[in-house]
């Protein structure tokens, strides 16, 4: 009798059967693997993408760095204290006479608090400094009969050396209503090397103006001036130094604070700083041979005397402080830019 074919074999059936669960799992496996494929691929793509978003934030932050611009359509705030003409921030007699040349920060006064006090609160009422060819105003240096400028960047070491020896002298002698003093800020080291730091500076100084704190915000860049030599494109400060150390050396605390750094995130005052900057390498100083076609290096200092008022002569600040006997007290410093300013060491009076 013939076999019925269309029957399986009784003893295939187990084997279909386990053909048919390892090819199940053959396929479960497949799909585990493309699964874990696709992980692998998602994660992949999303390391990259937090890479390049990484690194384009850090080029980002780093050109924020070092930018002497804000951003677009950002209000520019003038400083409170400039002279007429644009050239230099005039220190206020009050402001002076509330800074101890002792400390870092400015004396409290019993009224004083975290936010703007009276004294430090720009207002659109303040009475406009003196051009060279005028008469120190009543809210800057009433009576001063000597008026001092000084050529300062915060990029130059011997800015840096100037300010430390002199700077608690200056400042006395304009609290004391002796001399009008005027910082004028240059920023010429950005270009010898090819950097922002100067400017940078600048326009966070110039900011500190504008809550009270000028001179020791000053005081406390020129202490943080390096000493060594600068590497070309060098950083120099940070925004930390500029937006946070350098604040809590100068005492700008609470609201003071925060328009401060608003200011100098925004760059508010890069236009001043720019145009301060290119009319004092430009412009010549009133009567002064040294400095006929403007101030270009620094530091420098003239002063001109209640006689002379439109001559600025020089006051000879390095030698007289690298020959070993610095005029550091008031009286010393004041005979140097009396004699200078009246030109008593040129005519051998």
């Amino acid at each position: 009798m013939a076999k019925d074919k269309t029957k399986p074999r009784a003893d295939l059936a187990p084997r279909r059967e386990i053909e048919a669960k390892l090819e199940a799992e053959k396929k479960a496996k497949r799909r585990r693997r493309l699964a874990i494929n696709w992980i692998i691929a998602i994660v992949i793509v999303a390391l990259v993408v937090v890479g390049i978003w990484a690194a384009w934030s850090h080029v980002k932050a780093g050109e924020r760095e070092v930018s002497i611009t804000g951003p677009a359509n950002v209000t520019q705030i003038p400083p409170t204290n400039p002279s007429n003409d644009g050239m230099s921030i005039i220190v206020q007699q009050d402001q002076a006479a509330a800074y101890s040349p002792d400390l870092p920060i400015p004396t409290p006064t019993p009224s004083a608090t975290d936010s703007a006090t009276p004294a430090d609160t720009p207002t659109d009422t303040a009475t406009p400094a003196p051009t060279p060819t005028e008469t120190p105003s009543a809210s800057s240096t009433a009576s001063a009969p000597y008026v001092v400028d000084l050529y300062v960047d915060f990029q130059s070491s011997d800015s840096a050396a100037v300010q430390t020896t002199y700077g608690p002298a200056l400042t006395a002698l304009a609290a004391s209503g002796q001399i009008t003093l005027r910082y004028h800020l240059l920023t010429g080291d950005d270009t010898t090397y090819s950097n922002t730091a100067s400017s940078r500076a600048a326009i966070a100084a110039v900011c500190a103006d504008t809550v009270g704190k000028f001179l020791p915000y000053t005081q406390a860049l020129m202490e943080a001036t390096p000493l060594t030599v600068i590497t070309s494109g060098a950083l120099v400060f940070d925004d930390k130094a500029l937006k946070v150390d350098l604040p809590a050396k100068a005492g700008i605390t609470g609201a003071d604070l925060q328009t401060f750094q608003t200011c100098y995130t925004n760059r508010a005052t890069s236009s001043f700083v720019s145009t301060m900057n290119a009319a004092n390498q430009a412009t010549a100083v009133p009567g002064n041979q040294d400095y006929a076609q403007g101030v270009t290096t620094t530091p420098a200092m003239v002063a001109a005397s209640p006689d002379t008022p439109t001559i600025f002569q020089t006051v000879d600040i390095e030698t007289d402080m690298n020959g070993g006997s610095a005029s550091t007290s008031e009286d010393a410093l004041l005979n140097l830019i009396v004699t200078s300013a009246e030109g008593l060491a040129a005519s051998g009076g």
